[in-house]
């Protein structure tokens, strides 16, 4: 976890300060920069996590809208068979008079 990185890299910096030993204060730099990359990981993977659900709505609300269009264009395409229909049972029946 991130929280316990940065809390152990301080208290190795000041171990290292109060031994006034350099390398135990770069362990705890080095831990404490650990820790920040962990928060900083996590922020990111719910950042990322957020746009893929916003991806997903968007996607589901296209879907919506392509099915809508289909839709409209199927009752289109029946109205049109329909009036074809029409005309074509005007066309025998003028065709049967003459």
């Amino acid at each position: 976890m991130g929280i316990t990185d940065k809390i152990t890299g301080r208290i190795k910096q000041a171990a290292g300060d109060l031994t006034g030993t350099d390398s135990l204060k770069r362990e705890g730099r080095d831990e404490e920069r650990k820790g920040e990359a962990k928060d900083e990981l996590r922020r990111d993977e719910a950042r990322a996590e957020q746009e893929q659900a916003k991806a997903e709505a968007r996607k589901e609300e296209a879907q919506r809208d392509a099915d809508k269009v289909a839709e409209q264009v199927d009752q289109r395409a029946a109205q049109q068979e329909e009036k074809a229909a029409r005309r074509a049972e005007k066309v025998e029946d003028l065709e049967r008079r003459t």
